[in-house]
C-alpha cells in the first residue's frame, strides 16, 4: 500500500506544470554551471600543473556544480512538497485519506517517497551531466559517487522535512513559505555561529560539504536519520490528531 501511495503521489506531481519547469530550469542550471566552471577550469590547469597543484577538475567542476544542485533541490522541494499534505487539506481531498483504513505512517512513508521520487529525476539527470565530463577530463569515480549518494540522501531528507512543514497548514501558501522559512535557516546557521557552539551541529551544510569533500562520517549520517525520523513521526502525530478530530 506503501508504494501504492508513493505511485499516485508520483503521478499527481508528474501531471502538474510545476514538476516540468523545476527538473527543466534545474537542469539547465547544472548544465550551464557545469561548463562555465569546466571553462573557468581549462583556463588555470596548465598553471595548476606548472604549479604542481593537487586539485583537479572534481575539485574545480564537479562539487562546486553539485553544490548549486544542492541549493536547487533546497528551492524547489518546497514548491512540490506544498500539495502533500497542505494542499490536500486545502481542497478537501485529506478527509478522504483520514476516513480510509490506512494508518498514518503508511500516508506519510508513502507520501514522502512520493515526493522523494519527483526529486530523483533532476538529481540523476544532474548527476549524469556531470559524470559525462569524465569523457575529457579526469574524474574522481569514488568522489563523485560519494556526491551522488549525497544528492539523494539530502534529497529523502528533503523529502521528509517539507511533507511535515506542509502537514502542518491547511494552505499550501503557508506551506511553503514555512520550508522556505526553515531551510534558509538550516542553510545559513554556520555562518551565524562559530566552531565551538552547539547549535552549529544542527546546521545543513556541515553535515554536506564532507561528503562533497569525499569524506563519510557517521555524524552526518546519524544527522540525516534523526531529523528525518523525528520529521517522519511528528508528522505522523499530527495526522493522527487530524483524524481525531475529523
Amino acid at each position: 500500500m506503501i508504494a501504492r501511495i508513493a505511485r499516485h503521489e508520483w503521478h499527481r506531481q508528474r501531471a502538474g506544470l510545476t514538476f516540468w519547469l523545476l527538473l527543466a530550469a534545474g537542469q539547465m542550471t547544472v548544465a550551464w554551471l557545469a561548463f562555465a566552471q569546466l571553462e573557468a577550469f581549462a583556463d588555470i590547469a596548465p598553471r595548476l600543473k606548472a604549479g604542481g597543484a593537487t586539485l583537479g577538475a572534481t575539485d574545480l567542476v564537479v562539487m562546486p556544480t553539485f553544490n548549486s544542485l544542492l541549493l536547487v533541490l533546497l528551492l524547489g522541494t518546497p514548491l512540490l512538497a506544498m500539495g502533500s499534505i497542505a494542499g490536500e487539506a486545502h481542497s478537501g481531498r485529506l478527509a478522504l485519506w483520514l476516513a480510509s483504513p490506512l494508518s498514518a505512517s503508511r500516508i506519510i512513508v508513502g507520501k514522502v517517497l512520493g515526493l522523494w521520487l519527483g526529486l530523483l529525476p533532476l538529481v540523476a539527470s544532474a548527476s549524469v551531466t556531470l559524470a559525462a565530463l569524465g569523457i575529457g577530463v579526469a574524474l574522481d569515480p569514488a568522489r563523485l559517487a560519494l556526491a551522488v549518494a549525497a544528492m539523494l540522501i539530502v534529497s529523502l531528507w528533503l523529502a521528509a522535512v517539507t511533507v511535515w512543514l506542509s502537514s502542518l497548514f491547511d494552505r499550501p501558501a503557508a506551506a511553503l513559505t514555512a520550508s522556505y522559512a526553515v531551510l534558509l535557516f538550516l542553510w545559513l546557521l554556520d555562518t551565524f555561529s562559530g566552531d565551538a557552539t552547539s547549535w552549529r551541529t544542527w546546521a545543513l551544510l556541515p553535515h554536506v560539504q564532507p561528503m562533497l569533500r569525499g569524506l563519510l562520517r557517521a555524524q552526518d549520517l546519524t544527522y540525516f536519520a534523526a531529523t528525518a525520523l523525528t520529521a517522519l513521526l511528528l508528522t505522523m502525530r499530527g495526522l493522527d490528531r487530524r483524524r481525531g478530530r475529523a
